[in-house]
């Protein structure tokens, strides 16, 4: 759920939620601030007109427009333009001049074609499908449950000041978007916010155009830079037979047994870095036995480790570095408790 704060979206789908004072969950029962049972509450229905009432839209409209449509100063497809409104935005109805409505929508007045918008109950629900109804979470912590009642299973929690898009309200619940689920949230402690999609003048537009073509931009290059990351790893991806495997697992085991998952899996990419490298032997076991390198090949430890077989975690960091986990970059050493370079745990890497 998308928060004021953080600015995020929220998607798809409808929440049930009751109040809670606190996190802890009682069962059949829940508080208000005013220690009020909510289960007495389920039928409250709201006093005054709201946004989500057809009443609300008795005088207003709202764009059916396939990507946006102009507003002129004038009846007619002469007149000079006044704004831009994108589909779904709501505006209230002025007047009708033949097959022209006067409509003010935002901080813009003017004229549209009829048959461009639709009206009452059905521009209530044009502008529900495209936008929802926006809301603000008004009590400290609100379940989101599966069904508009209380007896329903909590799917989750939202706290005060989360953002919420509305579907429907239902016997004082709203239908919302949780997440890309519909779920219920008791409504009663859920603010409705104004109608906030509303057109906009020319410049406004070509700016909202410039940001959607930003926004895509950045959106291709992200995944151009995962797909690029993707075929590096798959490049640095090496098949190697079980004895190789068994072999890598059980010097990271040695070297590090005692270090992070990170650290292990760094262990493990030194050794196919020098592999990778023409100043070291050109396969695993010729690198880990190459003389004078690492000190459990020629203390008997490597062996021990060996015959009894290494832990599921060193083989998991091998097999990790061996599919082209690598957090060390090109770093052919490393030394436990001193030296410089990449420190991870008690090992430095350079």
């Amino acid at each position: 759920m998308r928060r004021r704060s953080k600015n995020a979206a929220i998607v798809g789908g409808a929440v049930a939620l009751s109040l809670m004072m606190a996190a802890p969950v009682y069962a059949g029962t829940e508080k208000n601030d005013k220690n009020t049972s909510v289960n007495a509450r389920e039928t409250w229905e709201h006093e005054n007109i709201s946004v989500m009432d057809t009443e609300f839209w008795e005088d207003k409209a709202a764009a059916n427009v396939q990507t946006y449509g102009n507003i002129r100063t004038s009846a007619s497809d002469k007149g000079q333009v006044a704004g831009v409104i994108l589909p779904g935005c709501q505006a209230d109805v002025l007047g009708t001049v033949g097959g022209w409505t006067r409509i003010r929508s935002g901080k813009i007045t003017g004229y549209i074609e009829t048959e461009s918008l639709v009206f009452g109950e059905e521009a209530r629900v044009h502008y529900k499908n495209v936008y929802g109804f926006d809301g603000t979470v008004t009590a400290d912590v609100l379940n989101v449950r599966e069904e508009a009642t209380t007896e329903s299973p909590i799917a989750d929690q939202e706290t005060e000041g989360s953002d919420v898009r509305i579907l429907e309200e239902k016997d004082g619940w709203y239908l919302v978007n949780h997440e890309g689920r519909e779920l219920y949230m008791f409504a009663d402690y859920v603010e409705l916010g104004e109608l906030s999609h509303v057109a906009m003048t020319e410049e406004e537009y070509e700016a909202y155009q410039q940001r959607l073509a930003q926004e895509e931009a950045a959106r291709q290059a992200e995944e151009a830079r995962q797909a690029e990351e993707a075929a590096q790893a798959a490049s640095r991806s090496v098949s190697v037979s079980g004895s190789d495997l068994d072999l890598l697992a059980a010097l990271i085991q040695c070297e590090a047994g005692g270090e992070s998952r990170t650290g292990k899996v760094a262990v493990g990419a030194v050794v196919l870095n020098r592999v990778a490298s023409p100043s070291f032997p050109d396969s695993i076991s010729e690198v880990i036995y190459q003389s004078g390198q690492f000190t459990p090949a020629y203390s008997g430890a490597l062996a021990n480790v060996l015959a009894a077989g290494a832990r599921s975690d060193c083989y998991e960091a091998a097999q990790a570095a061996l599919n082209g986990e690598n957090p060390v970059g090109s770093c052919l050493y490393f030394n436990s408790g001193y030296g410089q370079g990449i420190q991870i745990g008690y090992q430095h890497f350079y």
